[in-house]
């Protein structure tokens, strides 16, 4: 029940971040430069490669491409290029067979799973020096109002990689 309730947290965080600095209509949601190799096939041995957060926006939208409310990428509020946060949504609440499903696709772009598949708590991913945690469930009543309308449910995908600090000057 603990397990249920954390990842509902984790699921309610992402779609409120979606909803509050993302557009409600997945149709209207930035489209990162990378979306045409969304439908590529994976490069050989991909989760060997460092990936860049285009890479990792783009494994989300090839991954959830039968959600069919789409995918809304969340703007990072400090412009990280180390998190990728996105929610796709679905006229009806995903479960296990949707989770699967994403799962098995994201592993079609070289990520592997740590743990098991678990539609009941938070399953995690990890390729390229990137960590995924993800997550399904119901659109939480306190924030209906800011996702699709038509929307009942959602995925919710939260990656990060380790953040580095640009160097700093060199004081002369």
């Amino acid at each position: 029940m603990f397990r249920h309730a954390w990842t509902m947290g984790v699921v309610a965080a992402s779609l409120l971040a979606t909803a509050c600095t993302a557009s409600a209509d997945p149709a209207s949601a930035p489209r990162s430069p990378s979306v045409a190799s969304a439908a590529a096939p994976p490069s050989p041995a991909p989760s060997l490669k460092k990936k860049t957060r285009d890479d990792v926006i783009s494994d989300f939208r090839y991954a959830t491409e039968a959600f069919d409310l789409g995918l809304t990428v969340v703007k990072d509020p400090w412009k990280r290029e180390c998190v990728a946060d996105s929610t796709a949504f679905s006229r009806t609440e995903p479960g296990k067979k949707d989770l699967l499903r994403v799962v098995s696709r994201l592993k079609e772009r070289g990520w592997r799973l740590r743990g098991d598949v678990d539609a009941d708590g938070a399953t995690f991913l990890e390729s390229g020096g990137w960590d995924i945690i993800t997550g399904v469930g119901p659109i939480p009543g306190d924030i209906k109002d800011r996702v699709p309308s038509s929307a009942s449910g959602a995925l919710a995908l939260s990656a990060m990689s380790k953040c580095t600090k640009p160097p700093s000057p060199s004081p002369r």
